[in-house]
């Protein structure tokens, strides 16, 4: 399977978006950018990679929810580690956990709901946050571009 086939099998491009980012960064020379959206990149990777195995492995939805909470977790882990190790900017870092967290609590609420409740209360919310929040991740990736932009292209010369 391709890595076309896997995106679209997955029904979104966020990964493709996150490794074309990785790609600039690296052609920029931007270190903590770059290795910010390389990280992401591999998880996204990594996710799409298993999603339609998990899927058609896990028909009662009894591991899918786990997995992708501890799938998240250790993302946030790694830009975690990352951001103390001055490899990742704070900043990304911070941002980062805190658009790790709803999807944590995403994950978790519904797999509850869904096994114990069996309300489909979090079907709304996880439609919504999830997509939202992967968006932005997206956008915390090119964030370092686009600061690299503004410096270059609206910077004024200094006089000597």
């Amino acid at each position: 399977m391709t890595l076309i086939e896997l995106l679209v099998a997955a029904g979104n491009y966020y990964t493709f978006f996150v490794i074309a980012a990785f790609l600039i960064l690296l052609l920029l020379k931007e270190k903590s950018g770059a290795t910010f959206a390389g990280v992401t990149a591999f998880f996204f990777i990594l996710g799409t990679s298993y999603f339609p195995y998990l899927i058609e492995w896990d028909t009662e939805r009894y591991f899918r929810y786990p997995i992708w909470f501890f799938h998240e977790l250790s993302w946030m882990a790694t830009i975690a580690y990352l951001g103390l190790k001055d490899r990742v900017s704070m900043r990304q870092s911070i941002a980062g956990q805190l658009l790790g967290v709803p999807l944590l609590a995403v994950n978790f609420f519904r797999g509850l709901d869904y096994h114990y409740m069996d309300l489909f209360a979090s079907t709304n919310a996880y439609r919504l946050v999830y997509p939202l929040c992967e968006v932005s991740i997206v956008f915390l990736c090119w964030l370092p571009i686009f600061v690299y932009l503004k410096n270059k292209l609206f910077s004024k010369p200094q006089p000597a």
